[in-house]
């Protein structure tokens, strides 16, 4: 009788769809490869091209990167080193969104 506790022990080891979709975007997130140069002048950085060289296949994820080191070097960041927090710390707020967004329209399809 030890089939009915491993697969009680298999059920619980299985990943949530929440934490699914968190691989599934992990994934994608690795595969997008931007080409960002930025450059550092006495009022702060400016960014001289931004491009995805690679995509992840989804726009939302592949907007991401250039969208916010935009908004970075507009927020007069100084350095290279501040410039990549920054990005760093707006992509997984704008990363938590499009989550946040792909739950709400799921919901929505499913609940009508």
């Amino acid at each position: 009788m030890l089939i009915l506790p491993l697969l009680l022990l298999l059920q619980s080891a299985a990943p949530s769809a929440a934490e699914e979709e968190i691989i599934v975007v992990s994934r994608q997130l690795r595969m997008i490869k931007v080409d960002l140069k930025a450059d550092k002048h006495a009022g702060g950085m400016t960014l001289q091209r931004c491009r995805i060289l690679r995509g992840s296949g989804q726009a939302d994820l592949d907007a991401i990167p250039c969208d916010v080191a935009e908004q970075c070097v507009a927020s007069g960041i100084p350095t290279r080193r501040e410039l990549k927090a920054c990005v760093e710390d707006r992509s997984t707020d704008r990363i938590n969104a499009v989550l946040a967004a792909r739950r709400a329209a799921r919901m929505a399809s499913a609940g009508g």
